[in-house]
């Protein structure tokens, strides 16, 4: 974790982490409600606080890439990528920092299984 993108990736999963930790009601750590994210935490019976629990766990060592910008130019901001074991489960978390006050979980399910790992 010397080099300059281990302190950036650190550093920003922090700020991730202290978004999470001030949001009460959604409004500034937001989930996006894709199929993909749906049909994963109801097959893990998860809600919104136990996906907000999987990103507090996260470590520097889970994020695989990032940051890099949207695909879509639209959005403002840096995608991180995340790979963590959950219940023997690796999982792809994909969250992109729109600002200091807000970040969005763009995907939190299975790794592979949508071939997103890119």
């Amino acid at each position: 974790m010397n080099t300059i993108g281990g302190q950036i990736q650190s550093q920003n999963l922090l700020k991730i982490k202290r978004i999470v930790d001030k949001d009460k009601d959604g409004d500034k750590f937001i989930i996006v409600w894709t199929q993909k994210n749906r049909e994963f935490m109801r097959e893990y019976n998860l809600n919104r606080e136990d996906v907000k629990n999987i990103i507090r766990r996260l470590s520097v060592e889970d994020c695989f890439a990032g940051p890099e910008r949207d695909r879509d130019s639209q959005y403002e901001g840096w995608i991180f990528k995340f790979n963590p074991l959950f219940e023997d489960t690796r999982l792809y978390i994909k969250i992109r920092i729109e600002s200091i006050e807000k970040s969005i979980c763009l995907s939190v399910h299975e790794f592979g299984k949508y071939d997103e790992v890119n």
